[in-house]
């Protein structure tokens, strides 16, 4: 795949959490980007388990050529239980935030999926051991609120459809743990080609009943750009976990809320309420707290090494 990987001469300079974090950035746009797009297509006429298998079939194809091409070969043995739960928490995580997605302001949907970063760096101090101190377990709280103003569930504005979306981030942040798990001689590609597969045949299944209607040369146009962008989400994802500290990275998600709130203005032009500005204000403020007390730790430990 034509991505740089953590050995790259280019990036050979960066230390692992640096790594990291850019990985997510590009990966956390990417994600954003294809789920705009998908919305888009069922603007055009398609329902959206229809489109996502289009996008599916197009992404099958081209994981199966990159694998190809980089000789790697899928086998039985491959087939371990971190790539099972990946790829089931991926499915179920994909069905579900669709559903809601095309049912909630777009904005508002990726905002309360922003709930993942806080979910994986609670996780990441609880199951892998990894260090959190109690200002960052602060803002994993703050964060947290912020989610629930998005969410308002005591106003008039409340959806149960938010609910599905809060479903869908517990999946994703399995889904995370499970990729960290995976044996490192697994390639990107083959992981991403596996999972595209399987969401193809999720997502064709209930298309089935959910309807196939006929598709524009628009449609068609924004099913390829969206396999486009998802391709690239895949792979910085799945790069972004194997190295560094997920708690140090999981913060860099939160480039997705302003890109969410970008696109949600240009392709649909919604225009959030109060409540929502003021939860994205607090969210955006708890990942920035976050990184800072990240390099005042690294900081501290660089002193006390030299």
């Amino acid at each position: 795949m034509p991505f740089a990987s953590p050995t790259s001469p280019r990036l050979a300079g960066l230390s692992p959490n640096t790594l990291g974090s850019l990985y997510m950035v590009i990966g956390s746009l990417g994600y954003v980007t294809n789920d705009a797009l998908i919305r888009e297509a069922t603007e055009e006429g398609l329902d959206v388990y229809q489109a996502l298998c289009l996008r599916g079939i197009a992404m099958s194809v081209l994981f199966a050529a990159a694998t190809r091409l980089s000789v790697e070969r899928f086998t039985l043995d491959r087939v371990t239980r971190p790539l099972v739960v990946r790829v089931a928490a991926e499915l179920v995580g994909t069905a579900l935030f669709f559903a809601a997605i095309v049912r909630l302001d777009f904005a508002n949907a990726q905002t309360i999926l922003l709930i993942v970063p806080f979910a994986v760096t609670l996780a990441a101090a609880l199951v892998l051991g990894e260090s959190v101190s109690v200002r960052r377990y602060l803002t994993v709280l703050v964060g947290f609120l912020g989610v629930l103003l998005v969410v308002q569930p005591a106003t008039d504005e409340f959806s149960f459809w938010s609910l599905a979306v809060v479903a869908s981030a517990a999946c994703l942040t399995v889904r995370e743990f499970a990729t960290r798990r995976i044996p490192s001689d697994i390639p990107a590609s083959l992981v991403a080609l596996i999972t595209a597969v399987s969401i193809t045949i999720m997502t064709g299944c209930l298309a089935y009943f959910t309807g196939w209607n006929a598709v524009t040369p628009k449609a068609w146009m924004l099913v390829l750009l969206a396999c486009l962008c998802l391709t690239v989400g895949y792979v910085f994802a799945i790069q972004t976990v194997r190295v560094g500290d997920l708690s140090v990275s999981a913060p860099f998600r939160y480039t997705t809320l302003i890109g969410a709130v970008v696109l949600g203005y240009a392709f649909f032009a919604e225009i959030p309420d109060t409540l929502t500005i003021v939860g994205c204000v607090v969210i955006l403020l708890a990942g920035l707290s976050s990184i800072h007390l990240e390099r005042r730790a690294s900081r501290r430990a660089t002193t006390a090494v030299t």
